[in-house]
């Protein structure tokens, strides 16, 4: 059991339970409850893999090879699942929102195609009336020009350019009116960098969707974006200095302590 050879090599190196305290930050109800293989006294299952850790390298044990055994302890018919990676898409569903993307383009170019095509349309209409009047009113001033006298003449001359002015402004189109055109804010969320100056187990759920768990290596730098939050687990928090959208933020705690933190917009 990972207690028992936890706690032998902490007695062969004559250190007490309050020494290991002392020196990783880990409680002493948990160092206990770890020696005893109580596990249900731990509070959660990824606190134990910090404690472990943690506790192994202070001894100067192999820390992730502890980890490996208290998992194949508590599931031992269970085979290590790989690290949690973020979801990539499929092709084919990349092909199917493009040709969705693209299906919608050409709706909208057919909609505004057919809107300009009746503005045309009305345009030809107006000029065709405009026409149709003046033709009219220029028959109708013949046949007065025809039965009338000179007086008479004038008068129906001035009957119809009246008409025919009238016409000419209803032909007039209107000027168009300005477009307001919506201005597109960009989305904001979380951007979270992490550098590692030495090692520490890490796990990290973006939006609540687990995206990283397990050893995160000196010099290793992680980036990670939400929209609503990135959730962050160290078992080393020390080991980790954190930039959030731009701003230094350094460690979330001293090295061997475990430490979670969420970071929020």
């Amino acid at each position: 059991m990972i207690g028992d050879a936890l706690r032998r090599e902490r007695e062969r190196q004559n250190l007490t339970i309050h020494d290991i305290e002392r020196e990783t930050s880990i409680r002493a109800l948990y160092i206990e409850a770890l020696e005893q293989g109580e596990y249900d006294k731990l509070p959660g299952e990824v606190y134990a893999k910090g404690f472990i850790k943690n506790y192994a390298n202070f001894l100067e044990l192999d820390g992730e090879d502890m980890v490996k055994k208290f998992i194949m302890e508590i599931s031992p018919t269970t085979i290590a699942p790989e690290e949690a990676k973020p979801a990539v898409e499929k092709p084919a569903a990349v092909a199917e929102k493009k040709s969705d993307a693209e299906t919608s383009t050409v709706a909208k170019t057919r909609a505004q195609h057919r809107a300009e095509t009746n503005a045309d349309s009305e345009d030809d209409k107006k000029k065709y009336l405009v026409a149709a009047a003046a033709a009219l009113i220029f028959l109708i001033g013949g046949l007065i020009f025809a039965f009338s006298g000179g007086d008479e003449n004038s008068v129906a001359q001035q009957e119809v350019t009246q008409p025919v002015e009238t016409a000419q402004e209803v032909a007039q189109p209107a000027e168009p009116q300005p477009q307001q055109i919506a201005q597109v804010v960009p989305p904001s969320g979380v951007n979270l960098q992490a550098t590692f100056s030495g090692d520490c187990w890490t796990r990290v759920a973006v939006d609540g969707v687990v995206v990283f768990e397990g050893m995160a290596n000196a010099g290793q730098v992680f980036d990670w974006n939400g929209t609503q939050n990135v959730n962050v687990i160290l078992g080393n928090a020390g080991a980790a200095n954190f930039i959030m959208n731009g701003q230094d933020i350094g460690a979330i705690g001293a090295i061997g302590a475990v430490v979670e933190r969420t970071f929020t917009r």
